[in-house]
């Protein structure tokens, strides 16, 4: 059964929240139904992409929530790999995706981020947006057909309160110093 596994991830430049969300599909079928609009409106919301800017500006990217459109810009995509967003309202995005080879087949490791310039910024926005991008990303898994462990609101709130912190550099200076 699929689940989801969120953080804190120190970082040169801020702090990340971190959810992590393995799903027994290969990269390609996942990222196919990441990035279509009607797939979205399911699990998210549907979306339009204006790519009709010149010189060097990014693309629009318009999120139809019903009563209310979010907006912002695709800072970065790459096919199969991740797509970057800056969001008016919610900051820096990402959804990346890792390919994971099993000895049962392919499946993939879904990496939802937001960014905030800071520890206290990041805790913020985790107890703020948590809980709602991890329903969204357990929904997401649900329209790809897989089974997904329920969280109830009070068991995601308290989770996105006190979650703990990694620092990126220290944490792979003590893997390399484990390996060595």
């Amino acid at each position: 059964m699929t689940s989801t596994s969120p953080r804190l991830v120190n970082w040169e430049n801020g702090t990340d929240l971190v959810i992590e969300l393995p799903l027994a599909l290969d990269v390609a079928t996942v990222w196919s139904k990441l990035v279509d609009s009607e797939t979205a409106r399911a699990w998210f919301a549907s979306f339009t992409v204006d790519d009709s800017a010149e010189g060097d500006s990014n693309p629009a990217i318009t999120f139809d929530l019903g009563e209310t459109k979010l907006h912002g810009e695709i800072l970065s995509c790459e096919v199969e790999d991740h797509v970057l967003v800056e969001l008016d309202d919610f900051g820096v995005l990402g959804m990346a995706l890792l390919a994971l080879e099993l000895t049962d087949g392919d499946a993939t490791l879904l990496i939802f981020t937001q960014s905030a310039a800071d520890v206290e910024s990041a805790r913020l926005k985790a107890a703020d947006f948590g809980p709602m991008w991890d329903t969204h990303l357990r929904l997401f898994a649900r329209v790809l057909g897989l089974d997904v462990a329920e969280a109830g609101e009070e068991e995601l709130l308290a989770l996105y309160a006190d979650l703990e912190i990694e620092d990126s550099e220290s944490h792979d200076s003590e893997d390399g110093a484990t390996d060595a």
